[in-house]
This record gives C-alpha cells, sequence and structure tokens, in this order.
C-alpha cells in the first residue's frame, strides 16, 4: 500500500511519500514494514517507488546506472521511453510478461531544466508540465487525488508552485492519506526535492525529518485559522470588512415600462398562498395580472380574475392566453 505525491514545480521538482512497504505473494499482502520509498540516484534523480516493490527495484537499478544516457538525448522523454523499453524487454525475459506492476516516479535533469516523468499503466511514461503539474500514484491515489485538486485550487490559482509551496502541499496530502486510511499507508512522510542550490545547479536532496515536520506543523496553522475564520462567522465578525451592498442609481424606477403591473404589498395570513400569473400579449404589450392577495386587481378586456379559485385562475387564464396570443 503506497501513496506518492509528484509536483513539477517553476524552480524544481518536489516527490512525497508513506513509509509503509507492503511484501506481497501471489498478489496477497503478507507483511507491513516502515522504510524509504524515495530514493536519491546519480544523475541526479529521485527515484520514487509505487507498486511491486521488486519490479522498482529492478527499474531503480538500470535508471541509476544509464543516467549518462540523459545528456545524449534530444527530447526530455527519451530516456524514460528508453528505460520503459529496457524494463519491457528485461521482465519480458524473466516471465513477467502482462505482470508488471510498477508505477515508480523519475525526478531528473535534462538539458538544465527539471523534469518529472510518471510511469502509468505498463510502464508508460508522462512527464509532468506547467498545465498538468501533480500526480499521485499508488493505492491512496483515491484519496489523495480530490484533496490535492482542493489544495491546488486555493493555494495555486495561478498556476504551478514553488517548490517550497508544493513541499507543504506535498506533505498535508500524503498526511491526510495517512489520516483516512488507516492500516493501508503510513508514515513518516519522506520528502525530495530537485532543485537549484545557491549556486544555481539543479541538486537532488533527502529532507531531513526537522525540515518536514516544520511542513506538518504548518498544517495545523492552517487548520487553526480556519477553525477561527468558522468562529468569527459564526459570531458575525466576519461580516466587520465588509463592503456596503451598492445602492442602485436614481434613475432605475424611471426604467420600468410605463404599464408595468402594479406590485401587491398587502401581506398574506398565515397558511394564506400567493399567486401570480401573468398574461402578455406582445404585438399591443398589453397583459393581466392576478393576485389573490392584491386589493384592487388590474383588468383585462373588462373581466376580472376577482373571485376567482386557483383552478379556476389557471383555466381563465388558458383561455385568455388563447384568445389573445
Amino acid at each position: 500500500m503506497t501513496v506518492v505525491i509528484a509536483f513539477h514545480c517553476s524552480d524544481g521538482v518536489v516527490i512525497a511519500a508513506d513509509s509503509m512497504i507492503t511484501p506481497s505473494m501471489g498478489g496477497l499482502s503478507v507483511g507491513h514494514h516502515h522504510g524509504q520509498k524515495i530514493s536519491i540516484l546519480s544523475g541526479p534523480q529521485i527515484f520514487a517507488l509505487a507498486g511491486d516493490t521488486g519490479q522498482n527495484a529492478r527499474i531503480r537499478i538500470v535508471a541509476e546506472t544509464n543516467h549518462e544516457v540523459i545528456a545524449n538525448t534530444a527530447h526530455p522523454i527519451d530516456f524514460p521511453l528508453q528505460l520503459t523499453q529496457t524494463m519491457i524487454q528485461q521482465f519480458t525475459v524473466t516471465g513477467i510478461n502482462n505482470a508488471i506492476n510498477a508505477n515508480p516516479v523519475l525526478a531528473y535533469v535534462h538539458g538544465d531544466q527539471h523534469q518529472c516523468c510518471v510511469f502509468e499503466g505498463a510502464l508508460q511514461p508522462r512527464l509532468l508540465d506547467e498545465h498538468h503539474y501533480y500526480s499521485a500514484h499508488g493505492s491512496g491515489k483515491l484519496s489523495a487525488d480530490p484533496f490535492l485538486r482542493f489544495l491546488t485550487d486555493v493555494f495555486c490559482p495561478a498556476g504551478r508552485p514553488t517548490v517550497r509551496e508544493a513541499i507543504f502541499l506535498a506533505a498535508w496530502t500524503v498526511q491526510h492519506v495517512i489520516d483516512v486510511n488507516p492500516g493501508g499507508v503510513a508514515g513518516p512522510v519522506r520528502i525530495a526535492t530537485l532543485e537549484r542550490d545557491g549556486a544555481g545547479v539543479l541538486t537532488a536532496r533527502s529532507l531531513p525529518t526537522e525540515e518536514i515536520d516544520e511542513h506538518l506543523q504548518a498544517i495545523e496553522s492552517a487548520a487553526t485559522a480556519l477553525r477561527k475564520w468558522r468562529d468569527e462567522i459564526q459570531s458575525g465578525h466576519a461580516a466587520d470588512d465588509a463592503p456596503e451592498p451598492p445602492t442602485p442609481p436614481p434613475s432605475a424606477a424611471a426604467a420600468e415600462p410605463p404599464n408595468a403591473a402594479p406590485v401587491s404589498t398587502a401581506r398574506a395570513k398565515a397558511g394564506e398562498v400567493q399567486l401570480r400569473f401573468t398574461i402578455r400579449k406582445q404585438a399591443d404589450d398589453l397583459f393581466c395580472v392576478w393576485d389573490n392577495v392584491a386589493d384592487e386587481l388590474p383588468k383585462f378586456g373588462g373581466m376580472s380574475f376577482v373571485g376567482l379559485e386557483y383552478e379556476k385562475a389557471w383555466s381563465e387564464a388558458d383561455r385568455l392566453n388563447k384568445h389573445v396570443c
């Protein structure tokens, strides 16, 4: 059971994961223990596993031992494509064939630009970009995706986050999945980044526990701020700074048509239903209004609706409608 979160940021890449490792036998989970799902590889590269642990381990070895190939490829997708081809051939030779169950995430540098590739389906690569800049993998994806959408809508209205912002969003998402999937995924939260160091060189690093804890504490601060806002809503203080409603222009009343039907100001008694029906003859702009609580009712063609019951009113209205229109 796994959740891996990847962000392709404006200034780097952020990858986060939980720490539960689940060995399996014949598709059945046979145990749980804690371990690292994110590795820093040569290149620099960041590798995060999702799916079968053994298959991911083989992919990680091939990615690390072939990192020199990246510099000789024309397009950023070329290295992941070569990795997929190599692994499918290897898996076929060793009898895995159509039983590929590995969906890793790989961050790397191509042409001095940060890249993040997610492997979906049968190890098919997809590059994240400025328009599709986050992804969730593993069994926790069902819980992570809706939460990621909520967080990015709130915190990223202008597009991709920075690395600093994405660390917070990724940490919150992984922690959320841990909280709502007890027994399925587990902490501690692990995070790695690919970003430029002080010399401007893209560098991969694993965040220390203390730094991750700061972001987890920020989650509680955000929750506290929301609870304070809720309390202000309930007390009415949240509306103190709300602007006054706009004042309608003086000419608003004059804009009404001269033959508009008068609106009744009579108040209905308890249990009384107010009904209104309008018939308009567009050619002459004539109309008739029936209102069962009005003191004086408009007439059409000398016929008043006064005293008509609800059913009769609709029947009469339908007759006039056929006669007039």
